[in-house]
């Protein structure tokens, strides 16, 4: 029997995890035909592929994805490059490698070849000796993007998943891909489709399968939570959506990301108020409060609105938790402008903030925007916010630390713990180190819940 010994990597997306975790099932799938053994770290001897689930939304992500490929490539690891990175690859790069094995798109419809060199995917046909044909074809059809629409790519809930974050309790559930916004900052209407949107029984049959595998805690994804099922629906969906998942009996709870709060309405949030089993947590990428940059990144909503929805949260939502994330120095940024976004920070006290400085993106039509801020103005305007988020950390950290808190281990070590707050979303927010013996009630194993003293 031929065997594939392979491990992976994934490059910050968390909706690509979602596609790399079904590929990896499907490869299981083979299982009977093949031997195949999954290596959780990467530098293991016995690993000899290597997928590596790339990230392309900015430059320096493309560039990491290279640098990663071209370590790993050293380490004659047999390359497998995957997802967004092949959609503005370099050809020069990748005909450099040494052992690339495999290229695999998100689809064929751009024209992009699935091989950039010998060895192709046929020679994976050929190593996997033994695999019944039919069966091959529906690997290769899974892994290569045959099943992919000329719209977008959504896995179906009848694929199999290998759910790499079991033991921490929770995993990522996409209900929809790709995006029909036009963000002037954002290069993905320039590569991919508009929205494509799974439907409500699709997603719930998912959610069963995860609750069946002990997934305890959900984080719901889409590049646009908000405008989920219009374009299947015709009307947002998203809360519909939820008070369905709401109603399953099983002990769970769950978490949504990436509303957008231009069609956030009163309505909409009243409902989330009375959803049970939801935490609240509200991801609310605003990126600025001027209205004139606004207006120049595509974003059509006024700050009025944004203080009304923030207003409202505050008020009905017990220990609401809010994440957003802001683009510092955007091109005709003002020191006015950038006064009002300091002060809007300083006003709602956000719990997290995602901070992004403002670079040119080849693709992006803010590129051919004039008037950009100069280095160092950036640099300034870097600190000038950064110290004031901090000033708001240190207080709400001042606040919990007299209170008992509620979270889940992420890591153990001696007798020193990395614990996962309650309210914090994994791999965003911060988590909390402590000592053992800061525990005050739980068995002290990774992703037991605990009470601890800060």
């Amino acid at each position: 029997m031929k065997t594939f010994y392979f491990s992976s990597i994934n490059l910050w997306c968390s909706k690509n995890l979602v596609d790399l975790e079904f590929m990896i099932g499907n490869i299981f799938n083979l299982s009977n035909e093949v031997d195949i053994e999954f290596f959780t770290n990467p530098d293991e001897e016995e690993v000899e592929y290597l997928i590596i689930n790339t990230c392309w939304f900015l430059s320096s992500s493309r560039q990491e994805a290279e640098n990663l490929i071209k370590e790993y490539d050293d380490k004659w690891k047999k390359i497998i490059v995957m997802w967004c990175y092949t959609e503005v690859k370099d050809d020069e790069f990748l005909s450099n490698l040494k052992n690339l094995y495999a290229v695999i798109p998100h689809n064929e419809s751009k024209n992009l070849d699935i091989i950039f060199k010998s060895p192709s995917l046929q020679t994976l046909k050929s190593k996997l000796a033994g695999v019944k044909q039919d069966t091959l074809r529906n690997f290769l059809k899974n892994i290569g993007g045959d099943n992919i629409s000329s719209k977008a790519f959504v896995w179906q809930s009848q694929d199999v998943r290998a759910y790499l974050n079991a033991d921490y309790g929770y995993e990522y559930l996409k209900i929809s891909e790709w995006c029909d916004n036009n963000c002037t900052f954002c290069i993905i209407p320039n590569i991919r489709w508009r929205q494509k949107s799974r439907t409500i029984e699709d997603i719930i049959q998912e959610v069963k399968i995860m609750l069946r595998s002990w997934i305890k805690e959900i984080q719901i994804i889409s590049q646009d939570l908000t405008r989920y099922g219009t374009d299947l629906y015709n009307e947002a969906k998203l809360v519909d959506l939820l008070e369905e998942i709401d109603k399953l009996e099983w002990d769970f709870t769950y978490r949504i990301y990436y509303l957008y709060p231009d069609i956030l309405t009163f309505s909409h949030l009243e409902r989330l108020a009375k959803l049970k089993k939801m935490l609240p947590y509200f991801d609310i990428p605003f990126q600025h409060i001027s209205p004139k940059i606004l207006k120049l990144m595509g974003r059509f909503y006024n700050e009025e609105h944004i203080y009304t929805v923030l207003d409202f949260i505050k008020n009905n939502f017990k220990n609401a938790f809010i994440h957003t994330n802001f683009i510092v120095w955007f091109p005709w940024e003002t020191d006015e402008d950038f006064e009002k976004l300091k002060n809007f920070a300083k006003k709602y006290e956000f719990d997290s903030v995602s901070m992004f400085g403002y670079h040119d993106e080849v693709l992006a039509t803010s590129s051919k925007l004039p008037n950009k801020v100069d280095d160092t103005t950036i640099q300034e305007r870097v600190w000038e916010l950064r110290e004031i988020l901090e000033e708001i950390y240190d207080k709400k950290y001042e606040i919990r630390r007299q209170n008992i808190q509620s979270g889940f281990i992420h890591e153990v070590w001696e007798n020193k713990l990395a614990v996962r707050p309650k309210m914090h979303a994994p791999e965003v927010d911060d988590l909390d180190y402590i000592k053992s013996s800061q525990v005050i009630s739980g068995n002290i194993w990774i992703w037991e819940k605990i009470e601890y003293k800060l």
